[in-house]
């Protein structure tokens, strides 16, 4: 007699294991350098969609491109448990949001500016309008982030950083109380909480009576929120916006400064600073160790990192060879879904276009018991009969096309919306005949041309925001370089509306692609007059100019007359 069976455990739970990051991060390590550099690949994802000019993300004691702009992560919040918990990977990331955001927004511009204006000989006044301005700073970018999915992370770094402070808040009536109880109503996703009227339902403290202190103050601080939210976003340029800011933090200093002159700012206020601890050299020779331990672990965390990244810049180099201007270039997956929807139209014509260019292709399916009589079948007659096949005829293409599309600066704004429905349409014509069919876009970020595949997967087509500088040259050999090794007569489509204006020039791809034997054709959309004479003096007859979405079709029609094989 078989027992009854005990439980089987089929999974483990663990604390912080329940965070938002747990829905896409799945890139995931035991091994603490390997964790640290993944999450590190993970917020400069991010960061890429927040704004051109924010810096890159690091961890302290990394090795720094701009002091000015680098966003450098305290790595003691998730230091200690791998694969780091998600509760704390949100915090990270909401930390990294709004250090980006502030440099999107400029934060400090608008702080600088404000400070100049209202800034005293005394310095604890100074103080508190610094902690004032820095606080009105975090809750518009809070405001920010709360208008994207990312203000679900700029939450969890709001509600861990009041629980931190809340540990050393002094005796109130105190500048840091208030303003943080501000933050928490300001700063909340409903964008609501702001209305209400300060009581012990949203903080108190066991034994004082805050709302005698706090809430003639918060209703003046709160009065600014509806505009921070609603107003501010309305304005085109950042200039304005922080001038904008800056009026309104104005207002609100004016009379602020009056009913906290008596207030402790905080415990760090120039007011209430003590003598150094006696134990201060056991403390500074901690925090050495701590530096030490830090900069050990950052040069590990970096060699993780550049196992990571595909750089063809030094294959290039030796392509163009030593005496070349080669920009640096690497191969990135940073890619947002494309939510247009697939011109229908327009794919059936260039449909049309490639089909009189296709070739036509017999498939049999032999073994069946009618259609027409297979004469390689025929001994099997006397044993069941399936002596019989059909014939279907399929057109195909014989070279494997890669879609090279430009997504730099100029074609930014409503331009790049065309362009989306041109290469989405384009490949969907070209994969009815060629299921190798490939999306290459590139673009420059930081200083760098990147180069990022846009083919689509499990049904889903991606996109990038177009930004920077031209590097053609560049691009199309690293497209080159990043054709499958067994590619059937490799064709290259470039999608591009100007001529090249960095790295090296255009000839020498152009020779490269004719050495390996790939055909490139270049597709001008949008050109102005100067840039066709630019684009036909570097491809000669190898490219073909468009002007809407109507002339695609004959054009792109032409464009494969030219071509010698397909």
């Amino acid at each position: 007699m078989t027992g009854k069976p005990k439980d089987v455990i089929t999974s483990f739970s663990f604390a912080g294991g329940e965070g938002i990051s747990d829905y896409w991060r799945t890139n995931k390590s035991p091994i603490e350098t390997k964790e640290l550099a993944n999450l590190l690949r993970a917020t400069r994802r991010i960061t890429t969609y927040i704004g051109s000019n924010v810096g890159n993300v690091i961890w302290n004691g990394m090795r720094s491109i701009s002091l000015e702009t680098d966003i450098a992560l305290d790595p003691q919040l998730v230091l200690g448990r791998y694969p780091i918990p998600s509760d704390k990977t949100d915090i990270a990331i909401g930390t990294v949001v709004i250090k980006a955001l502030n440099q999107a927004e400029w934060s400090q511009r608008a702080i600088d500016q404000t400070f100049v204006i209202y800034a005293k000989s005394q310095a604890d006044v100074n103080y508190k309008l610094k902690m004032f301005l820095d606080m009105a700073e975090q809750i518009y970018i809070d405001t920010v982030s709360n208008r994207s999915v990312l203000g679900l992370y700029t939450e969890k770094h709001r509600k861990y950083t009041f629980q931190e402070t809340r540990r050393y808040l002094v005796q109130p009536p105190s500048l840091v109380e208030l303003i943080n109880i501000w933050w928490i109503m300001a700063g909340d996703r409903s964008g609501c909480k702001y209305q209400e009227e300060f009581s012990r339902e949203i903080y108190t403290v066991r034994g004082y009576d805050l709302e005698e202190h706090y809430k003639e103050p918060l209703v003046l601080l709160n009065s600014i929120v509806r505009e921070l939210i609603e107003e501010c976003p309305k304005i085109r340029s950042v200039v304005d916006r922080c001038t904008y800011r800056v009026e309104l933090y104005s207002r609100v200093w004016r009379e602020l400064k009056d009913i906290t002159k008596f207030w402790t700012g905080d415990r760090f206020d120039p007011l209430m600073m003590q003598k150094p601890s006696e134990n201060n050299d056991i403390l500074e020779g901690s925090s050495e160790l701590q530096k030490t331990i830090q900069s050990k672990l950052a040069e590990e965390v970096e060699a993780n990192l550049t196992e990571e990244v595909f750089d063809l810049t030094e294959d290039i180099g030796r392509i163009l060879g030593e005496d070349s201007d080669v920009v640096p270039i690497k191969v990135t997956d940073n890619v947002i879904p494309l939510i247009e929807a697939l011109d229908r139209e327009l794919t059936y014509k260039l449909y049309i276009a490639l089909r009189s260019h296709a070739k036509k292709r017999n498939i049999f399916t032999r073994g069946l018991k009618s259609g027409k009589l297979d004469s390689r079948r025929l001994y099997r007659a006397p044993i069941n009969g399936n002596i019989f096949c059909y014939k279907k005829q399929e057109l195909e293409m014989n070279s494997d096309v890669v879609l090279l599309v430009d997504a730099t600066g100029s074609l930014g704004g409503p331009k790049w919306k065309l362009v989306q429905r041109i290469y989405h349409a384009l490949f969907e014509a070209v994969n009815s005949f060629n299921k190798n069919t490939r999306i290459f876009s590139y673009s420059e970020v930081k200083g760098e041309c990147t180069l990022t595949e846009l083919t689509p997967s499990h049904g889903m087509f991606y996109t990038v925001i177009p930004r920077g500088k031209t590097a053609s040259a560049e691009a199309i050999i690293a497209t080159a370089l990043m054709l499958k090794k067994h590619a059937k007569r490799p064709f290259i489509i470039h999608l591009t509306d100007g001529a090249s204006n960095w790295g090296s020039e255009v000839k020498q791809a152009i020779d490269y692609c004719k050495q390996k034997k790939i055909s490139l054709k270049t597709l001008g959309f949008g050109c102005s007059s100067s840039n066709m004479v630019a684009l036909k003096e570097e491809y000669d007859n190898q490219v073909v100019f468009v002007d809407g979405l109507k002339e695609l079709p004959k054009e792109f029609a032409k464009l494969l007359a030219n071509t010698n094989y397909l």
